[in-house]
């Protein structure tokens, strides 16, 4: 869960400065304390300082983190539902739109603001239910600030290099196969020494961008090792970048793969010197995999060593993010995920050694099965593959393809989606919970951005404070942000609508948990999952072809939900299923 984006964005920035906005002012002038409320302030502060750490221990498995972070978002959302009330009442005093009797009874609600440190009434409390909920809310928040100090959590510190590890670094050697990448292969081969790729400038960068596991690293390695490449560039250098952008150790990596000589201390300006000498005149290809970094002024440092090389010099980057290749002034070079057809033959190789399933013809129907949930993401396909590593029997396959190797809540398949995992890690805050929100939509449904960004701004994810212009044009900057980033992708159907991969759909649905609710008319829901969904449920979506009050039951008695979006299936002639929302869509 984006717990850090929860209790910050949704509920601090909410508490005190919608607290101050519409409450504070009103209380103030009646001379109320707000003690209570400070309170409250400090132990919020004391949970935020270990949130990083916390979510970076609860993505590495540790099971009591999780736990602890599930009460923090709990009482996160606990807390919302009393400010909008709170704020409603506020707004009805303020606006005198209320009678002069029911304005002196609202007004009660307003003094548990005048509790002691204790959280003991110092006046005649006539809101009974208004009292027990900030007595409940004190209570947890005590208590989660007490468990906190048993987990051993560190104070604004995430290690994201001890969840990155599961990714394995990579070498510049190649796949022994490689499957269905061959126009995209000539056509970076083209920009890197043809014609194309032959401009005046003496340094180029060919940055490869793509969603996580869709391959890039194996393209670079292919290309890396092409004999062509050998012939065309001078010298030649790998480096894995992964999350942490030290242009130390990079300067480093290069040169000792230029020279092959050990590269000793960490003098910068005098490793970059003789990096400069070596370069000089050469025509060089550097390859820089797996590129997170979008500080400009880190790039430019990098790149100073390198200017010198001979024309047709090329660095290449492979990254998810647009915002990387923004800083490079590079026009990207899209990968696409692979077709069905290519990521059944990737999983004939790895399972069975073959190419295909021309001498397996009992298992190519469950195998094209298992390619097409692998959803064009070679990792995906390889590592099913290997799971199925020369087994024949049919009966295995198909335990395969029902157990949903793919599905990132499984913690034996974890290795599955390393890349995706860390995509959402490297997140900022205030995209994090946008792209959680997105777990209300089943697999396939098709968006428009203005649809999305206005879901956000009902459920309070926008910045309130703002002109709705302003939170329209906020919004929408998000939306392209996860467009950017590879978490959103233009439909290939509708180029005026956009989806999500499937995988990020498994990944959005495994960080909401029971928040996010999405149910299919068909669906069987376990007693145990409807009464976690029924008590911990505040976004959902409900799917059919027609809605009816029996349909509806399974949200009945969800008493926390904020949200319910119906969508409709329709299907055309081909028989796919199209999903519509219905203008029923509302907020609770």
């Amino acid at each position: 869960m984006a717990i850090g984006e929860i209790v910050l964005g949704s509920f601090l920035q909410v508490l005190f400065d919608r607290l101050t906005s519409l409450g504070l002012e009103y209380a103030q002038r009646e001379g109320i304390n707000t003690a209570l409320l400070d309170k409250w302030k400090g132990m919020l502060e004391t949970i935020n300082v270990v949130l990083e750490d916390a979510e970076d221990k609860q993505l590495g498995g540790n099971h009591l983190v999780k736990l602890w972070l599930d009460d923090v978002r709990d009482l996160a959302y606990d807390m919302e539902d009393l400010l909008d009330e709170f704020v409603i009442e506020a707004t009805q005093v303020k606006s005198g739109a209320e009678s002069s009797a029911s304005r002196d009874q609202n007004l009660n609600s307003w003094k548990f603001f005048s509790w002691g440190q204790d959280g003991s009434s110092g006046s005649n409390l006539n809101s009974c239910s208004f009292e027990t909920k900030v007595q409940e809310i004190s209570g947890r928040l005590e208590n989660i600030v007490t468990r906190k100090a048993h987990l051993t959590l560190r104070e604004n510190a995430m290690d994201i290099s001890n969840y990155t590890n599961k990714r394995l670094p990579s070498t510049s050697l190649s796949e022994t196969r490689f499957f269905g990448r061959e126009k995209e292969e000539a056509e970076l081969l083209e920009l890197l020494i043809g014609e194309v790729g032959n401009s005046d400038a003496g340094l180029s960068i060919v940055p490869i961008v793509g969603m996580g596991d869709v391959g890039k690293t194996a393209m670079a390695q292919r290309l890396y090792n092409d004999p062509k490449m050998n012939s065309y560039f001078e010298r030649k250098a790998w480096v894995c970048v992964s999350d942490v952008f030290d242009v130390l150790d990079i300067t480093k990596t290069i040169l000792q793969s230029i020279t092959g000589l050990p590269c000793e201390g960490n003098d910068l300006n005098r490793l970059q010197v003789k990096l400069k000498d070596d370069l000089s005149g050469k025509k060089f290809l550097v390859v820089l995999d797996d590129v997170w970094n979008e500080k400009y002024g880190e790039w430019t440092s990098l790149l100073k060593p390198f200017e010198v090389g001979a024309k047709g010099s090329k660095i290449i980057i492979t990254t998810h993010n647009h915002p990387v290749v923004s800083i490079t002034g590079a026009s990207p070079y899209p990968l696409k995920e692979l077709s069905v057809d290519n990521c059944t033959n990737l999983l004939a190789y790895h399972a069975l050694e073959a190419r295909n399933f021309e001498r397996h013809s009992h298992l190519e129907i469950v195998g094209k099965k298992i390619a097409e949930k692998c959803r064009g993401l070679p990792l995906a396909a390889k590592i099913s593959g290997g799971l199925l590593r020369n087994k024949e029997n049919p009966d295995e396959w198909e335990d395969i393809l029902n157990n949903k190797i793919w599905d990132v809540a499984s913690a034996k398949n974890d290795e599955v989606l390393p890349a995706l995992k860390l995509s959402y890690v490297h997140l900022p805050s205030y995209l994090k919970r946008c792209f959680t929100y997105c777990a209300i939509f089943p697999k396939d449904y098709e968006f428009e951005r203005d649809e999305l960004v206005l879901l956000w701004m009902a459920v309070g994810f926008l910045d309130g404070r703002k002109a709705k212009e302003n939170i329209l044009r906020s919004g929408r900057k998000y939306f392209d942000e996860l467009v950017s980033r590879s978490f959103l992708q233009q439909s290939s159907v509708d180029t005026s609508k956009f989806v999500m991969h499937d995988l990020l759909n498994d990944l959005a649905k495994s960080i909401a948990d029971v928040t996010c609710f999405t149910f299919e008319e068909s669906q069987v829901v376990s007693d145990e999952d409807d009464a976690s969904f029924k008590e911990k449920a505040r976004y959902a979506s409900f799917v059919s072809e027609y809605f009816t009050s029996k349909s509806l039951r399974v949200y009945v008695g969800m008493k926390v939900l904020r949200s319910l979006m119906l969508l409709t299936i329709q299907s055309d002639h081909y028989r796919k299923k199209k999903i519509f929302p219905e203008r029923c869509c509302t907020t609770c």
